[in-house]
């Protein structure tokens, strides 16, 4: 059997292809640094004989992937449950705002405890949320029905709340919940319809939680101090149903029922592989300092003595440079790869760039799902203690000639060295391939070949 192989420059990890079954292998899976998963790569290269070309021998019978109205109208219903369910909790820090100054939660040092649950299921729960879509497939549309309907009755509910522990229990709990819930149906769904262009259709997707940041502060800063959290809540209760309900029936998945009930058992191979791990510390790492900024950003602005519409404004920055980057990223991961394939070599870079996501990687819409979920599971657990961290970190007294005028240097400093050690992990990773390639080859030219 003829086989291809093409070495690359970035880590200089020489990689062979061969045409049936389509596999790679890298020189470092001897020294066990990287494994090579069997999953194919391209649903276009599977062989004929494959049990995924088996099970979709009528896939010319379905609607079009990557394109076609059927994809565009479920990304477009996806777009809009991203920008107003999933931006809600993510422009928290508004309400946060109000609430530590306004009673009956006023001064209370954990408020940042509600924002934190309001996205933390989502990252924790991804495992299980995973489990079930692939378990309950068939019913992954009730599911997301479900879950829409949990999130508004949580905002509903936390308009009544008067004191600190209802308040975390519906707008943090139950909140979250329905997030998880209806959220990886949709990822699932998504990995059906973009093959190709997964990553733009990804980072279109991912991006619509940051257009929501350029309009969210304002109408939130606005409601609030007009009528208060109660109404603001059901009038926001209210409009999600009003925007989000219509587009629901258009999520729905390119397969039917029994494609998913035949699929073979997913190859979990990836955990053996050291970079996943090499991702997983990363993502913890980012997710610890992550979500300080878009949740002490109104209240750092009313310390300095800014109106409230300026710390909105603050956050509508945050949200514009976050569309910039998940656009781009999705662009030029599905871009790249595409290129690096027709060229039959794959350089580390790409695996950097895109496998974090585990979806422009693999053509398994289950085993893309699958490993986005292991990811966000990792960046859950540095979500989940922002909370206690944050009241850790905070102090109460003000003072203008410190920096981050003091209440909020801790903080400053926490997040900052958390992103700092996320990119340390990766540049020590890619300098540690680049000695390992050099041994080989100094072991090479010495006939000292293992």
């Amino acid at each position: 059997m003829a086989t291809v192989t093409a070495t690359i420059e970035f880590g200089q990890f020489p990689l062979q292809v061969r045409p049936q079954p389509l596999r790679l292998q890298s020189e470092l899976e001897r020294t066990g640094i990287v494994a090579a998963p069997p999953s194919p790569l391209s649903s276009r290269a599977i062989s004929p004989q494959s049990s995924d070309r088996d099970l979709e021998k009528s896939d010319k019978e379905l609607p079009p992937v990557d394109g076609g109205a059927a994809a565009w109208k479920f990304l477009f219903a996806g777009v809009m449950i991203e920008a107003f369910l999933f931006g809600f909790p993510l422009n928290y820090g508004i309400f946060q705002n109000y609430y530590f100054t306004h009673p009956p939660f006023e001064g209370n040092p954990n408020l940042s405890t509600v924002g934190t649950f309001g996205t933390a299921f989502y990252f924790l729960g991804a495992p299980v949320a995973t489990y079930l879509v692939r378990r309950y497939h068939r019913w992954q549309r009730e599911i997301i029905w479900a879950g829409c309907t949990i999130s508004i009755i949580g905002l509903v509910a936390a308009s009544f709340a008067s004191d600190f522990g209802t308040l975390v229990a519906t707008q943090g709990v139950i909140f979250g919940m329905g997030i998880l819930i209806l959220y990886y149906p949709i990822f699932s769904m998504l990995n059906e319809w973009w093959v190709e262009r997964r990553g733009l259709a990804l980072g279109i997707l991912c991006a619509a939680a940051g257009v929501s940041g350029l309009f969210y502060p304002f109408v939130l800063e606005v409601l609030l101090n007009k009528y208060g959290p109660a109404t603001t809540l059901r009038v926001s209760a209210v409009a999600l149903t009003l925007l989000c309900g219509p587009v629901l029936p258009l999520l729905k998945g390119r397969y039917s029922a029994s494609h998913h009930e035949k699929a073979p058992e997913m190859d979990y191979s990836f955990f053996k592989m050291p970079l996943f791990y090499v991702f997983s510390l990363v993502g913890l790492l980012q997710g610890l300092g992550f979500y300080f900024p878009m949740i002490y950003l109104p209240s750092y602005a009313t310390s300095l003595g800014l109106s409230d519409h300026i710390g909105a404004a603050l956050l509508v920055i945050y949200s514009f440079a976050q569309i910039l980057g998940q656009l781009g990223f999705g662009y030029f991961s599905d871009l790249r790869v595409k290129r690096f394939w027709a060229e039959e070599r794959i350089p580390v870079e790409i695996l950097l760039f895109v496998s974090p996501l585990g979806t422009t990687l693999s053509p398994s819409p289950s085993l893309a799902l699958i490993t986005l979920s292991a990811f966000a599971c990792v960046k859950g657990v540095g979500n989940v203690v922002t909370g206690p961290v944050s009241s850790a970190l905070l102090t109460t007294e003000i003072h203008r000639d410190e920096y981050g005028l003091g209440r909020f240097k801790n903080i400053i400093l926490y997040s900052g060295l958390c992103m700092l050690a996320g990119a340390a992990v990766m540049v020590g990773w890619w300098l540690w391939t680049k000695v390992v390639k050099w041994v080989e080859r100094r072991e090479e030219s010495c006939g000292c070949v293992r």
